[in-house]
């Protein structure tokens, strides 16, 4: 019997008696301690607890049934209870069971008798520790299980086969807008309809026995949701719900759609429009009109360089977000830049009897940029302010700074804008569409591609504009940036 670290006490009113039991059992190696009445046992107990209580039923004033009643009160199963009496009978034994003791030594006894009683309590003993033990890892780890669920990004909610949730974190409570209670029903915890029907078909379908996997909208969020039956030894008995938050996948997917469609209708327009016209003249019917054929190529030259211009574009859009775009940052004049650019513009503006103007005082307008990059930025911003002006009208691209940012204004005499129009404007192939632009050529990117731009160098844009007085495009780029 290997009795390490175990502790005893022994409860007996005669000192012989005592002492014999307290020899035999610390010749065996337990710690043995002993009071000679109630009274001192509990005081003993008070101060320390026992692994073993050997417990005379026959003391004066606390006897042993009061003991064992105050072990079991206090200790619980932590102390194993021998009663240890010459009061062998029926009633003393089923009452002392009733009160919490595990066994009976009957006196007089061998110490053999003792021995094989305390063997049996110390396997009892031992089996309580590995019991607690048990429950106290089989705790830890629904602990631990609990703090990782609750940790997680995703919403899990469990339902068992009465419909009801018995498990749903903090994210699921976030998601369904509810606060989890025992005995909610699955209407109170904020499942959609569609989950509704397909939790029961799960329930009620025992060969459906495969995942569902669903989207559904929550407010302002997308929720991806997943729902799995939950078995037990091979017996369907609930069904486990996650729901993760796919808000800017879905996003993502709406935008590249939208992208792709507007991408196929941009290129189909001019496209058909240039084969229209190669058909009309293939047909013979201008054979005779040379100057008809030359007008319907004009017409298909300018449709094919939109058309180029609109692809050049979305490749520098692609390689741009791909990252694949080569920079070469350098100290650059932004005075300088601009005006290489009006100077560059000025054969159209002239054709269009357009004034452009450089305002700018002395100040130091260097950037830390690519002068690609400031290029586009500016040619579009130029071209525009030429191309939506009025015949005889000014252009005006006026430099100022501030302690930290330069202020880039292109000020236009031209068509306007009302608010309605400048909501989407710097949206990828968006183009404000009247009477007063239908005749206007472009690929609704150019000002797409500036916010992109700006956005690299911490820059933003700005817009001001009204009907029928001209557009002011407002950029202000920080004096010293490096793209990120």
């Amino acid at each position: 019997m290997s009795c390490e670290g175990m502790s005893v006490l022994v409860i007996d009113d005669e000192e012989g008696m005592r002492e014999g039991m307290r020899r035999v059992l610390k010749k065996k190696g337990f710690t043995v301690d002993t009071a000679e009445n109630g009274a001192d046992a509990i005081d003993k107990m008070k101060k320390s607890a026992y692994d073993l209580a050997l417990v005379d039923l026959k003391m004066p004033g606390i006897d042993g049934f009061q003991v064992t009643g105050f072990i079991k009160e206090h200790f619980g199963d932590g102390t194993v209870v021998v009663i240890v009496s010459a009061l062998a009978t029926v009633e003393a034994a089923v009452e002392v069971t009733s009160r919490g003791a595990f066994d009976f030594l009957v006196k007089p006894f061998t110490p053999a008798d003792l021995l094989q009683v305390v063997e049996r309590a110390v396997n009892q003993r031992r089996l309580i520790q590995e019991r607690e033990t048990y429950l106290t890892e089989l705790n830890s780890e629904r602990n631990l299980s609990r703090q990782i669920i609750n940790s997680m990004r995703e919403g899990v909610v469990v339902v068992n086969l009465n419909r009801r949730p018995v498990l749903m974190n903090p994210r699921a409570e976030f998601f369904l807008g509810t606060r989890f209670s025992e005995g909610m029903s699955l209407e109170e915890a904020g499942f959609s309809d569609q989950v509704l029907e397909v939790m029961e078909r799960l329930f009620s379908d025992e060969k459906d026995g495969g995942q569902v996997v669903l989207r559904e909208k929550h407010q302002d969020q997308m929720l991806e949701v997943q729902l799995t039956p939950h078995l037990r030894d091979g017996a369907r008995v609930g069904v486990i719900i996650n729901m993760r938050d796919v808000t800017e996948e879905w996003k993502a997917e709406q935008d590249k759609n939208r992208f792709i469609s507007m991408v196929a209708h941009e290129l189909t327009s001019p496209l058909a429009a240039i084969i229209n016209y190669i058909n009309i003249i293939l047909t013979g019917m201008f054979d005779e009109k040379p100057d008809k054929i030359h007008e319907m190529l004009g017409r298909s030259k300018v449709r094919g360089e939109a058309l180029l211009d609109l692809i050049k574009d979305l490749q520098y859009l692609n390689k741009r977000e791909a990252g694949k775009v080569e920079k070469s940052m350098e100290p650059l004049d932004l005075s300088a830049v601009i005006a290489d650019q009006l100077e560059f513009m000025k054969g159209q503006a002239e054709r269009n009897r357009i004034t452009c103007l450089l305002e700018k005082n002395e100040d130091d307008f260097t950037v830390h940029a690519d002068r690609g990059d400031l290029d586009r930025i500016f040619m579009n911003l130029i071209s525009n302010g030429i191309k939506y002006n009025v015949e005889g009208g000014t252009l005006t691209v006026g430099l100022t700074r501030n302690k930290k940012d330069i202020l880039i204004r292109v000020s236009d005499t031209g068509i306007g804008m009302s608010e309605k129009e400048m909501a989407n404007l710097f949206q990828e192939f968006y183009r404000v569409k009247n009477p007063k632009t239908s005749g206007i050529s472009g690929t609704g990117l150019g000002l797409a591609t500036i916010k992109r731009v700006l956005d690299g160098y911490n820059g933003r844009i700005y817009v001001e504009s009204e009907p029928g007085k001209g557009t002011t495009f407002t950029v202000r780029f920080p004096g010293v940036s490096s793209p990120v």
